[in-house]
């Protein structure tokens, strides 16, 4: 016999459907047996029990499945003594034991196995209270195996259905292989705002054994939020963000910052990274938009110390500039400052280009009238400095006049002439104003076909004499700063393959010495072929006068997952030394999710008895599974010898670069590669 029996929260049994309770909170329960003690207030149940928690709208909010209950109706606490299982609307709870107020909403589970979307959590102690859940001695994965791929420990864990984990005292296991401890791990569950957990444990030469970490918000898809925190065991504590704000044609902004004492040995080093575009006014084909950029540091080195993933990272140098932009049809007007600083040391600056300001304004290609030419012009003023003793004024005027005609429907005749003046205006250092004016002119005849294309021109360049518009005929090269005859062939051009080939002939009449050879400029030669799954590129620059320049070659091969780069380069400024480059990455499974990548590159110098010399050693081993990603690195640079661990922890949150991401990479970030461990 199955009872079927209907407890109201306001402590009465209902037995009959005479009553209207669609608006009260009740318990209802279905068992085969069931034991009512009048006395004591319990009802006693047993095989195939089913307690429902309904609410004022009817509907079944809470569902617990066991064998054996006790339903206390004075105490409103239900006394689970076998396993049972607990479903919400979000959560699914399998416990050995436990008890339930079900007029409380409050609840004791022991050994307990909850989910939650793709996440699994287990504890010895699990409270239920309301919407919350607390685990003591808890375990958290994403994986259904068991045991599981990996898990992380912690000692207490506060979990909230569609807001937020946060969990104390982490340690993550690989397997049964505990990987890295981290006091405080927290993430939010709403939609679109993950907090994205990255930690890089390692050692380097100069600062030791360090751990860094990573934690990333996504305020939306147009916003995001880096914290760094590091520890350095020779240097101390670092600290540092990230953050960015993107929306295509209205607001481009990323600024990065980033501090450490180094133990109170010096100055704080620091360094910051960003820039901005904003558009202020947008109206009938007119823009108004403000440009930032700016690379700063405490000392050259600096950058070296902490950030060494790219090589712009590393750069030496620092400088800012900002600018107004106002752009109509067909033309701008732009207003900037710019300072540029080079590195005298591994401690100090010097200052290298200061301009302030700087306006320019640009006409843009555009045809005259009904006439078959075209015409551009660009002027500006500046106020600048390469020295740091005094700011030089400055004016230049440029203005181009160009035409393009067939003759015949696969042959062309082009044609451009330039004017260019520069003024540069008395000052401290210039005892009176200067002008000096060049000619540029520049025609060629072009023969295409589909595929095929074959081009001579003349390009010269003429300057004036100071002052003057004609020619400096009376100085030491007549004038002619440049006269050459060009020839360009492309053959072959398609999609997979190309082959270019480019030789110049100078006809500066001044000197007479030289022959037929020392008027031959270089040639080169450039070749492209793809492959199904390789590509190959080849360029050679050869002078008849002096020989080799330089020859560059790069072979990239691709199957599946697997890929092997070899890169090499020979240049005449040390023809004895040749620089190769060699990176090889191999998926031994795919479903196994392990691949690594080997990147060597060193140098073979003939005049010093065959040595070798390796400029850079890397070995990537990388782990991708569930939602982690893991990777292993050794480094070696010059002044950079660096073996560290990372793993990315994004529980539940599967990794997607968007298209937001990609732009503000390629706006601020061009260097950084796709899942980069960590740069600036």
């Amino acid at each position: 016999m199955t009872f079927v029996l209907i407890f109201l929260i306001n402590s009465f049994l209902y037995c009959e459907n005479k009553f209207d309770y669609n608006d009260i909170n009740r318990i209802e329960f279905v068992s085969d047996y069931a034991l009512y003690d009048s006395s004591g207030s319990l009802i006693l149940l047993s095989s195939n029990v089913v307690i429902n928690s309904v609410n004022e709208n009817n509907k079944v909010d809470l569902k617990i499945k066991t064998e054996k209950a006790e339903i206390n109706t004075s105490s409103s606490v239900i006394v689970l003594n076998s396993s049972f299982t607990l479903d919400t609307s979000s959560m699914s709870i399998k416990a050995d034991n436990g008890d339930f107020n079900f007029e409380e909403n409050y609840g004791l589970f022991d050994n307990a196995i909850s989910r939650y979307d793709r996440f699994v959590i287990k504890g010895k102690k699990v409270v239920f209270d309301k919407d919350k859940y607390i685990y003591k001695n808890a375990v958290i994965t994403t994986c259904d195996e068991d045991p599981p791929h990996y898990r992380v420990s912690s000692q207490r864990l506060s979990f909230v259905p569609h807001k937020y984990f946060l969990s104390y005292n982490n340690i993550f296991y690989i397997g049964k292989v505990p990987i890295l401890y981290f006091p405080v791990f927290y993430k939010p569950l709403g939609g679109g705002t993950p907090i994205i957990s990255q930690f890089y444990p390692g050692y380097d030469s100069r600062n030791g054994f360090y751990i860094k970490s990573n934690y990333t918000y996504k305020f939306s898809s147009y916003s995001k939020m880096k914290l760094f925190v590091d520890y350095f065991s020779r240097k101390g504590w670092g600290f540092g963000g990230e953050f960015y704000k993107y929306k295509k044609d209205s607001v481009k902004f990323n600024l990065s910052y980033y501090r450490i004492d180094e133990r109170g040995a010096g100055p704080i080093e620091w360094g910051a990274n960003g820039g901005l575009w904003a558009k202020i006014y947008d109206k009938d084909g007119k823009e108004l938009y403000v440009q930032n950029y700016i690379r700063l540091m405490s000392a050259p080195s600096f950058n070296n110390n902490y950030f060494r993933s790219n090589p712009f990272a590393i750069s030496a140098d620092k400088q800012w500039e900002t600018s107004l932009t106002y752009r109509m049809s067909g033309s701008y007007l732009r207003v900037l400052n710019r300072v540029v600083y080079k590195s005298l040391d591994d401690y100090s600056f010097k200052e290298y280009q200061n301009i302030s300001p700087k306006a320019e304004y640009q006409m843009i290609t555009r045809r005259i009238s009904n006439l078959p030419i075209n015409h551009e012009l660009y002027v500006s003023a500046e106020n600048s400095r390469t020295a740091p003793e005094y700011f030089g004024k400055k004016m230049n005027l440029s203005y181009t006049l160009s035409n393009s005609l067939n003759i015949l429907r696969d042959f062309s005749f082009y044609n451009s002439i330039n004017y260019s003046g520069n003024i540069t205006f008395q000052n401290a250092s210039n005892s009176e104003d200067v002008l000096i004016s060049r000619y540029r002119y520049n025609s060629g005849f072009r023969y295409s076909t589909l595929s095929n294309s074959y081009e001579i021109g003349y390009f010269g360049l003429f300057r004036s004499k100071k002052n003057k518009a004609e020619i400096d005929f009376n100085s030491q090269d007549k004038g002619i700063e440049k006269s050459l005859l060009n020839l360009d062939i492309t053959l072959f051009s398609q999609i997979d393959r190309y082959m270019r080939f480019h030789a110049d002939y100078d006809l500066k009449p001044y000197d007479e010495g030289r022959n037929f050879k020392r008027r031959l400029g270089p040639l080169s030669l450039d070749y492209y072929k793809s492959f199904y799954n390789y590509e190959v590129y080849v360029k050679e620059v050869y002078d008849i006068n002096d020989g080799h320049k330089s020859f560059i070659t790069q072979l990239n091969s691709n199957y599946e997952k697997n890929y092997l780069n070899i890169g090499f380069a020979n240049y005449s400024s040390n023809k004895d030394r040749f620089l190769i480059s060699n990176t090889l990455g191999y998926y031994p499974s795919r479903k196994g999710g392990w691949y690594g990548e080997f990147v060597l590159r060193y140098y073979v110098d003939f005049n010093k008895d065959m040595g070798v010399k390796f400029f850079e050693k890397g070995f990537n081993l990388n782990k991708e599974f569930h939602d982690f990603r893991a990777k292993f690195a050794l480094r070696n640079r010059k002044k950079v010898n660096e073996v560290f661990f990372y793993i990315t922890m994004k529980m539940n949150d599967p990794y997607r670069k968007n298209e937001i991401d990609r732009e503000v990479d390629e706006f601020f970030k061009p260097w950084r590669k796709f899942d980069e461990e960590r740069d600036y």
